[in-house]
């Protein structure tokens, strides 16, 4: 049983208190881009009978870009009987403005055209859709529903590429109809070889120019090709990374590329072809390895100097060797450092990004661990860890940078969850949980500046065909910015560990994703929690426990605050025992002194209470003191403050930066002695018996 403490629970004088800045996520806005009688296709019913490979198409792969205040939405229209690719407009330079949609004649053809022709029903996620925009000649360019067909099998399906004519992409509202665009084309360059190629993207270079990309061949044996356009033409297709080697170096590259900070970055994993083959795998089931390069210019052709990530100059096409002291982009490999089955699994893409400081970012999965690795420019090598609350790079979201900061966007029980961590580090933090009604599938991203664009499919729960397969698109736009950490917030918190009497049977786990690096395991039905805890805020507070929990089925608390009941609380599910996620009730009073806070498990399903806190909404004083009835001075000192007050008596709490309580008591003569304090930065609080007042002191 864990030791008892004698002394109760203080309020800890700040929740945050700390001198270094922080990032703050706002949501801005949230629209529905689909109309409300109709939706995004989603590939409702069965796997193998009604899509192939996964049910998600609308939003998938490139399909978000954001470009001089508009926003571009990709999708296909829903349900099967439709299938159109979609195009949505949003100008983000007015209030409120509407979506504006264009519906092209092209419907999605399906698993190796089966749609088209009629010899079967099945969907695949495959056919993304990508979109970019010139600012050169204001053209939009989309590339889609393609997946390694052949020109003999599907003649005027196989690549399909949709292009603007010039100058249309920011036209009124009234102007964005299927009339800005060209016909449709299988090439982007006349007589160019277009056949079996899958996973387009779009990026665009800080001169409006455009990079196309996209895979020629297949899963294990496939080659990435670019080509640019130069605001007139696009170039002929150019090698970038060779996977159609002999055996057994057959593979292909899982990843991508993007403009960062003027450079051209490639970050992605490999997949062998004999990888998927426990018989014969080299090592490694599905993707292997980390990769990284870059070139400091626009990659319009082959002969622009690329370099990997210790600075030295590569050669052109990238070609991986199943020997890794070969190959000459790779700077590390999960499945040896990580891996815990014979053949390490990752299924999905690396997330990455490079910061303004040159400090890199690569989270990756292994036999169902995230898994991070770090550098700052100045580092010499990588570092790694596991576990925690590093980000879910299945969830498809891409790391981003903004300002010192490495940021991903996840789902979690079905809202936008935005993490992050400094640069060069491995502190994750939840800096934004979203809420409301609507429970979201899944998303892409965007990152503009210091805006984040995130483009939802709503969860319907409905997996019915025909009715399932239509659902409604939303767009959220939010704000990033960089605040000082050291307000002074009169939050109250208590480590769930940390408790004043429990029932029989509490056990304490260790996990560092956990604050403290502790939590209650296993609070399984009718095991009870009490803290008692002191308040010198009075006030209205908001009641907010942290649990992981990870059941498929409901996991129902009591809690019990100063004698009142709240009855069946559901507990957040986070889907993973790493994830610790707030569960709030709104409008809990607490009085001066002593309270206590209890709470039962009601159900069997266990979850696992990491802390609580209570968070400051208003408090109970008519007023606040004033700068005209309390100074301290001198400040700053070298120990020794005066403080100058109208309050017959006054009660002070000294914290140090890191917000630990370090004294508390009465004053006394009008002023207190600190001295034997070190030098440096300290935060007083001053209570009346309603009021309250907090000052920084420095300590020289």
């Amino acid at each position: 049983m864990r030791k008892y403490y004698n002394i109760l629970l203080l309020l800890l004088f700040v929740s945050n208190v700390n001198s270094q800045k922080k990032i703050e996520v706002t949501l801005d806005n949230s629209s529905r881009v689909t109309e409300a009688n109709e939706g995004g296709l989603y590939f409702a019913g069965s796997k193998n009978v009604n899509y192939r490979f996964s049910q998600r198409i609308s939003p998938h792969g490139d399909c978000v870009d954001v470009v001089n205040g508009y926003a571009f939405v990709t999708w296909y229209k829903g349900g099967m009987e439709h299938r159109n690719l979609m195009l949505s407009r949003k100008n983000l330079n007015v209030s409120n403005a509407p979506w504006v949609t264009i519906e092209f004649p092209h419907k999605h053809v399906g698993q190796g055209g089966e749609l088209l022709n009629g010899s079967g029903i099945r969907g695949d996620s495959h056919n993304t859709a990508a979109i970019g925009v010139s600012t050169i000649d204001g053209t939009i360019h989309i590339l889609y529903d393609m997946h390694a067909y052949r020109f003999s099998s599907l003649p005027n399906y196989f690549f399909n590429y949709s292009v603007s004519k010039t100058n249309k992409a920011f036209v009124p509202d009234n102007e964005f109809t299927i009339d800005i665009f060209n016909a449709k084309r299988n090439y982007l360059k006349s007589g160019g070889d277009y056949e079996r190629m899958t996973y387009p993207m779009i990026h665009r270079a800080d001169d409006g120019s455009l990079i196309a990309r996209f895979r020629k061949g297949g899963s294990g044996n496939g080659d990435i090709l670019f080509a640019h356009y130069d605001g007139t033409s696009w170039s002929n297709n150019w090698l970038f990374h060779e996977g159609t080697l002999s055996s057994p170096n057959t593979n292909n590259l899982y990843g991508g590329e993007r403009f960062l900070n003027g450079k051209f970055y490639s970050g992605f994993s490999i997949r062998y072809a004999t990888n998927s083959d426990a018989n014969t795998s080299n090592g490694y089931m599905l993707n292997s390895g980390l990769y990284y390069a870059y070139t400091n210019g626009i990659p319009k052709n082959s002969s622009e100097l690329w370099y990997d990530v210790d600075d030295a100059v590569i050669s052109l096409p990238i070609k991986n060797n199943s020997n890794p002291s070969l190959d000459p982009v790779q700077f590390a490999q999960p499945g040896d450092d990580y891996g815990t089955a014979s053949l390490p699994r990752t299924s999905s893409d690396p997330s990455w990004t490079v910061t303004e400081n040159g400090a890199i970012h690569f989270v990756t999965r292994v036999d169902d661990t995230n898994v991070h690795y770090f550098k700052k420019a100045t580092d010499a090598s990588f570092s790694s860890a596991s576990s925690g609350l590093i980000p879910n790079p299945e969830v498809r979201g891409e790391l981003y940078s903004y300002k010192n900061y490495v940021f991903m966007v996840e789902i979690i029980s079905g809202k936008v969850v935005v993490k992050t961590t400094p640069e060069g580090e491995n502190n994750w933090k939840i800096v934004y949980q979203g809420s409301g009604t609507n429970s979201f599938e899944h998303f892409d991203a965007f990152v503009s500046g210091n805006k984040l664009y995130v483009y939802l499919m709503e969860d319907t729960g409905n997996n019915i065909v025909g009715v399932g397969d239509k659902r409604p698109l939303y767009f959220q736009e939010f704000t990033l910015s960089e605040v000082e950490a050291d307000e002074v917030v009169d939050n109250l918190l208590m480590e769930s560990e940390n408790y004043t009497t429990a029932s029989a049977g509490i056990v304490v786990g260790s996990n560092s994703a956990a604050s403290g690096g502790q939590y209650i395991d296993a609070f399984a039905g009718s095991q009870w929690l009490e803290h008692k805890f002191q308040v010198v805020t009075p006030g209205v507070y908001d009641f907010i426990l942290f649990a992981a929990n990870r059941n498929k089925d409901d996991s129902i608390m009591d809690v019990e605050i100063n004698g009142s009941l709240h009855e069946d609380v559901l507990i957040t599910r986070t889907f993973d025992w790493d994830v610790y996620l707030e569960t709030r009730i709104s409008n809990i009073n607490l009085i001066l002194g002593e309270n206590t806070v209890k709470i039962t498990q009601r159900k069997s399903l266990s979850s696992e209470p990491d802390k609580i806190e209570f968070e400051l909404k208003s408090d109970l004083s008519v007023s606040k003191f004033t700068n005209q009835n309390i100074s301290i001075y001198p400040n700053p000192s070298s120990g020794v403050f005066h403080i100058k007050s109208n309050a017959n008596s006054l009660l002070y709490c000294l914290a140090n930066i890191n917000g630990q309580i370090l004294e508390n008591g009465k004053i006394i003569g009008d002023k207190v002695d600190f001295s034997y304090y070190s030098q440096g930065v300290y935060f007083l609080k001053l209570i009346d018996g309603i009021n309250t007042f907090v000052s920084k002191l420095i300590i020289k």
